[in-house]
Formats: structure tokens, sequence, C-alpha cells
């Protein structure tokens, strides 16, 4: 399958080399898909900012005859960053001979090598990789080329390129505090829930939900801020335990200023309450303003504790 004399292709250490200049033959393919967090896949596919996509190849021997030193290599461009290695399958009669995979936040990524034998009638020889790519870079199209190498020839089977087309997100968090922290019961305590955006896209109908402590009861909301829409906001009712506001859209990030909505809410904590502390708890969903996207569902527990010290 080569020459008597092999020069080691620089990069790849030893693994690969390049014998005289015939071209690997057509029988040897790759075929390559991204796989979107939601399940789609094809050529080109739309990842949200802060997800993470997979790109999977697959190398095939069609022929009749083995090819040795297979080794597979992707770029990874700027906007993505390699996270891991999700799976590598061999099928058929394909055989690692070196193994050599890459680390993470490897900007080229490598994977090798193979003995890929002619296979079996109906049971192709294939190796299959998957890798984990995070979309961390502006929103756009970032493109990927998948290369694979074999020993004994110089030239190299290239797949069709990819396309992850990174959209805006949102990345909201939570915070809840409660004043007075300590009272006795029969008292009200005041609540402030903000939520935060701090992603590049607005997280529309966004729906708080706030799980008091047990006979603590809702009484009012006495104030929203930010700049969040309240266009269509609803509100709890009166004597709530579980207080959900839903229908407000929250933007992006402006420059150095975050998407922000403050909710402050006015709490009874009834009579029969114990001596003790108790925390509350919240689930906080929204949209991510994108259609291939899930939308984002963050839960949080043992919020601002409150401390009853006596009737």
């Amino acid at each position: 399958m080569g020459a008597a004399a092999c020069v080691p292709v620089i990069g790849l250490a030893a693994l690969m080399t390049s014998c005289g200049s015939s071209s690997i033959p057509s029988t040897l393919t790759i075929a390559s898909e991204v796989i979107s967090p939601t399940g789609n896949s094809g050529p080109s596919e739309p990842v949200a900012q802060g997800t993470t996509a997979q790109v999977q190849v697959t190398v095939t021997n069609t022929g009749t005859t083995a090819f040795r030193g297979v080794t597979l290599r992707l770029v990874v461009p700027a906007g993505l960053v390699y996270a891991s290695t999700a799976s590598l399958v061999q099928n058929g009669d394909a055989v690692r001979a070196a193994d050599v995979a890459p680390a993470s936040r490897d900007s080229t990524l490598t994977w090798g090598s193979w003995t890929i034998g002619p296979g079996l009638p109906g049971l192709p020889s294939q190796v299959v990789i998957t890798a984990n790519l995070k979309a961390t870079g502006a929103s756009g199209p970032v493109h990927l080329f998948p290369e694979v190498f074999a020993t004994g020839y110089a030239s190299t089977v290239s797949g069709a390129p990819l396309t992850l087309n990174i959209t805006p997100a949102p990345a909201l968090s939570l915070s809840l505090h409660v004043n007075p922290a300590a009272v006795t019961s029969g008292s009200m305590v005041t609540y402030n829930a903000v939520i935060t955006n701090t992603g590049s896209g607005s997280a529309p109908g966004a729906t708080l939900a706030i799980t008091l402590p047990s006979d603590f009861d809702y009484v009012t909301t006495e104030s929203t801020a930010g700049n969040a829409s309240t266009s269509g906001a609803t509100y709890p009712v009166v004597g709530s335990v579980i207080p959900t506001w839903s229908g407000f859209d929250i933007p992006g990030q402006s420059g150095s200023s975050p998407g922000l909505l403050t909710l402050t809410f006015e709490v009874k904590v009834l009579p029969d309450v114990g001596r003790g502390a108790y925390s509350a708890s919240a689930g906080l969903i929204a949209g991510n303003g994108s259609a291939s996207q899930n939308d984002i569902l963050l839960n949080y527990g043992s919020l601002a504790p409150v401390t009853v010290t006596g009737p």
C-alpha cells in the first residue's frame, strides 16, 4: 500500500505517514453530521450560545483492501470549544492500533489510529466518533472540515463541511432575599426575587414559582423593577403558598447591563408557625429565543431562610 520511504506528517507525530503521492481510494469514505441539543441532525444545525452540540463522523471502508494508520483530524474554529469525546464505536473488523484522543479544549482534534479492514457483506467496517463541542462564540455560522489520513497515502479524505449556526441565548440566574431574616410568628416579611439575564438573547415568557415555607402565605406584590417587559404579565393571588408570576420578557445583556427583573412581595408568617429556620425554593422557566432549542428550566432550593424566634 505504500512506498519504501515514509515521512511523518508534521503535527500528527508518527501516526500518519506520507509515502509517495498516491491518493486514498474512494473506497475509504467519510460521512458527518451535526446533532443539536434537541436531537435534530444534519450538515447544518442551530445551536444556542452556551449549549453543547455533537459532531459525529463515520469513516467506512467499502472496498476489499484494509487501510492502516487511519486517523481522523478536526480543527475546532473560533466560537467552539471541544469538551469531550461522547462515544467511539468500532464496527466490523476495524481495530484500534494506537490510542490517540484529544484533550479538553484542544483546538486541533486528532483520533487514531485504526486498521480498517474490508468488512463483510452487510457488515461494513467502520469507526464512528462523536465529539461534544460547546458554542461559546458570537452568533453566526461556524464551519468544520473533518479529514481522514491513512498510512501510505499523501492525500486525505475530506468530509462534507459541517455548519453550526450559533444563535443568541439567555443565561438566567435567580437570587432571593428576605427582610427581616428573623421574626416572631404572626409577622410580615418582604422578599425580593431578582432574575438576571447575562446572556446575549432574550428570555421570553419567563415564569417564576416560589414555594414558600409551610404556613407562610403570599399577600401582595409591592413592586416590579428592572428592564423586563411586564406587558401581559400575571401575578399570584392572595393566600398562595406557591406564588407564581408569569409572562415577563427579560432582555439579554446590553454592554455591561444585564437583563433584569426584580419582584418585591409581602408574605405573612402565620401565628401557628413554630420556632425554627424556614427556607423557600423556586422554579424558573423561560423561552430561550430559539425555536430549535428547549425552554430553560432552573430549580433552586434552600433560599432566603427566615428564623422564627417565637410567638
